[in-house]
């Protein structure tokens, strides 16, 4: 889910080289900036304005940059998902798992378009497969050496990689909240922060929020199924969960680095995965399912340059590997078509809907009483099938290696961080505007005599949920909010994210003394 691109794991070598570049050596001083139009705009608007506007150099593609624009994607659809489902939240239900419940959208495949949960599943199973690749890769050259100096590299920064942003985008959220910005949705049960009487009281609890996210290993800080979300940001229940899953791969490289082959190494990880997934971690499943894809996509690309080198020496009557590439293709387009029927499965209902009823018996049992517990199950099942169908074919990779794709691969945790503040400021606004549906914050009964807070609609004037006119004021308000949602994640992005990025790596270079021999 965070941006790996970015997260280039470094040798012992290259850390003791590196050296920052400064600003003023690529770019012209704003002392200089000519006097007309154009070096007015440079200097005034073009810093504030999203970087997809301008021209620039196509960046390069990689063996992997098709998981980078899978989770650009991903983080689009969990965007859409907060945003769609904020107005019409009936959409979660299955198809038919009641009389109501008969919108084309909720139909399988159909429904992935806001499928926020399953792309959960893909983050993790993303991560899993980039973080592990690399030192994959170097175990397989036989350079063991280089393998420790990068998990070195990779578990020194991990924590300010995932956790220095939020730092900045829960401040952001914490002076929105104080200055009361934000707006209860009315139709779902989404806490907004509260408003504190002072802003040093507001501080003080921003900052011990944070700390419970900065610190993964607690009990709710590590457990996906009793996840915690900070009031600043309930969306990022997730990253706690990333950092944790993380440090497990980190640690199962480690552990498979004296194997006497990858596929030993491979078989060993599959074992450890399927025991995760029995005993219900479907978070930790996910991760070192990644990195069985990465071993199996490495396995691949070492079998795929024999057969090159091989091709030349073949004999006439070899006929049949044709054949056998054409089955193999139909094979992965039957799995890709089954890995998007199982992320189209509905747990918010008590049924998840018409289609996907005959899996309720096939879940294992352990699943039953956990919350969401089968919803999560199946997607987890399907995130990792997805990319394993992508690894098999360059040609479903495709749609992935687009710039659209690559750039949201490039912004993902930025717009993960910053979508939830537009959302519940500018989206929920227009919502209690132009549709009369108001909601507010109070303490229920939860119907066994405890008072729990919630958000409860306490006004219902105006548009009714499915009319028109409600249509045309969601329609209105996705608009504004995915132009808003862009432009203040593009300047996060280049203005917080990519800092971030250097200054792990500029910590880390103090920290093993660079430029030291």
């Amino acid at each position: 889910m965070d941006d790996e691109k970015s997260f280039n794991l470094l040798s012992q070598e290259e850390i003791y080289s590196f050296t920052p570049i400064l600003p003023h050596r690529h770019r012209r001083s704003w002392r200089k900036t000519p006097l007309t139009t154009r070096g007015l705009f440079t200097l005034l608007l073009k810093p504030l304005l999203p970087s997809f506007i301008f021209t620039s150099p196509p960046v390069p593609l990689h063996s992997t940059s098709y998981l980078d624009g899978l989770r650009g994607i991903a983080a689009l659809i969990v965007y859409m998902d907060h945003f769609v489902l904020n107005w019409f939240y009936p959409l979660r239900n299955g198809y038919l798992s009641s009389p109501t419940d008969t919108s084309i959208l909720q139909l399988p495949i159909i429904r992935l378009l806001f499928a926020g949960r399953a792309s959960v599943g893909v983050f993790f199973v993303i991560s899993g497969f980039v973080l592990s690749h690399k030192p994959l890769s170097q175990l397989r050259s036989g350079n063991r050496s280089a393998v420790l100096q990068t998990l070195s590299s990779s578990v020194f920064r991990r924590s300010m990689r995932l956790f220095l942003p939020i730092l900045f985008g829960t401040f952001i959220s914490m002076n929105l909240a104080y200055n009361g910005y934000f707006t209860p949705v009315p139709s779902r049960g989404e806490l907004i922060p509260p408003i504190l009487p002072s802003y040093k009281a507001q501080v003080k609890h921003w900052w011990f929020y944070f700390l419970e996210i900065a610190f993964p290993f607690w009990d709710r800080g590590v457990d996906p199924n009793r996840a915690y979300g900070s009031p600043y940001n309930g969306h990022l229940w997730t990253i706690p969960i990333e950092f944790y899953g993380s440090m497990v791969v980190f640690l199962t490289v480690v552990a498979g680095s004296g194997a006497r082959g990858e596929k030993t190494r491979m078989a060993g990880t599959m074992g450890l995965a399927g025991w995760s997934l029995r005993r219900g971690r479907w978070d930790v499943f996910s991760f070192l399912g990644g990195m069985v894809l990465a071993e199996w996509s490495l396995i691949r690309a070492g079998e795929g340059e024999r057969e090159r080198l091989l091709s030349h020496h073949e004999d006439a009557d070899m006929n049949l590997q044709p054949r056998v590439k054409v089955l193999l293709k139909v094979l992965n387009g039957l799995l890709l078509l089954l890995a998007l029927f199982l992320l189209s499965y509905a747990g918010e209902s008590p049924s998840p809907g018409f289609y996907h009823a005959f899996l309720i018996p096939c879940t294992p049992a352990l699943w039953e009483p956990i919350f969401l517990g089968r919803e999560h199950y199946w997607l987890t099942l399907g995130s990792l099938l997805l990319v394993f169908t992508l690894t098999n074919s360059p040609t479903l990779q495709r749609p992935f290696t687009t710039s659209f794709a690559q750039y949201l691969g490039r912004i993902s945790y930025s717009l993960y961080i910053i979508h939830g503040m537009v959302l519940f400021t500018i989206g929920t606004y227009m919502q209690e505007r132009y549709t009369g549906q108001v909601g507010e914050d109070k303490w229920v009964d939860n119907g066994f005599g405890e008072l729990v807070e919630a958000v409860v609609r306490v006004e219902k004037v105006g548009f009714e949920p499915g009319s028109w006119g409600f249509v045309r004021a969601w329609a209105a308000a996705g608009i504004v909010c995915t132009v808003v949602v862009f432009w203040a994640t593009d300047l996060f992005w280049r203005g917080v994210d990519r800092g971030c990025v250097a200054g792990a790596r500029w910590v880390e270079g103090v920290f093993v003394g660079r430029g030291r021999s």
